[in-house]
């Protein structure tokens, strides 16, 4: 029993301290203000710009396109490089080893993620808002920000895998430069999956944020179409696949983890 409260301790504790050095490392050099606070403003004005006058609801369309734009490139690119950066400092194999899950370390590092990408968010709304002059007609406010969180958290799940398999390849940054737009677009960050030629869905599908997105613009579009299934089913497709990712990041975890204490290394990844 004692063992178990200080294993959940140290859990606690690792998570707090990876929180509290993502902060630092961020306030040190603070590179992610351009791409994910910077140029979603820009892009967000632009998009209002451009589709003034077709509609009531065009402004939720430009805070959305360039709020999830601030929202990936924390939360998903930040997560997927949080082992990376490990192996890049040499320190991948020593935290592993320790007695704490490594999946707690990562976590911290997500955490920050999702918060600075709310942030972000925030200050996408808040500018894209005062140029505007008013507020974007929302049927339910409420709504829409447990939805706008929710999609943080699926972006997360997809962050902590790309964490999860980037141990196992020393080239994440290319990949990860690689695929930054298409899975933007793809998942229906930028506009609806619908839009996409048909082919494109079921591939779409596979993420995450792809339902979690799709169920935002329901709740926040009236006369919005998207998947011909609604709502409810969005919102669970979200919740079904967030925990496949999740349950599967925790797996390539574990078995990173017991090839690390049987061969003390990752030389050969």
């Amino acid at each position: 029993m004692n063992a178990e409260v200080r294993y959940a301790y140290s859990g606690r504790r690792s998570t707090f301290a990876s929180l509290r050095l993502a902060v630092l490392l961020f306030l040190a050099d603070p590179q992610w203000l351009i791409p994910s606070m910077i140029a979603p403003v820009i892009f967000g004005i632009v998009s209002f710009e451009l589709f003034r006058g077709y509609g009531t609801y065009y402004l939720t369309y430009a805070i959305l396109g360039a709020g999830m734009m601030s929202m990936w490139g924390q939360t998903l690119y930040g997560s997927g490089w949080a082992t990376s950066q490990d192996r890049n400092f040499g320190t991948l194999e020593p935290t592993i080893q320790a007695p704490t899950a490594y999946v707690y370390v990562v976590l911290g590092r997500v955490l920050w993620n999702v918060v600075s990408g709310l942030i972000g968010g925030a200050i996408v709304y808040a500018v894209v808002v005062a140029v505007a002059g008013s507020p974007p007609a929302l049927p339910d406010p409420l709504a829409f920000v447990v939805l706008f969180v929710f999609v943080m958290l699926t972006l997360a799940a997809v962050g902590v895998v790309f964490a999860a398999f980037y141990v196992y390849t020393r080239y994440a940054g290319f990949i990860q430069n690689i695929g930054e737009f298409a899975f933007y677009v793809g998942t229906g960050c930028m506009f609806p999956v619908i839009l996409l030629p048909f082919w494109t869905n079921p591939i779409a599908l596979f993420f995450p944020p792809t339902w979690a997105l799709d169920a935002l613009r329901y709740a926040s579009i009236p006369g919005y179409v998207g998947f011909s299934w609604g709502f409810w089913p969005d919102v669970l497709g979200a919740v079904v696949t967030t925990t496949a990712y999740l349950v599967l990041a925790g797996s390539v975890f574990h078995r990173v983890e017991r090839h690390v204490l049987e061969a003390g290394n990752l030389s050969d990844y």
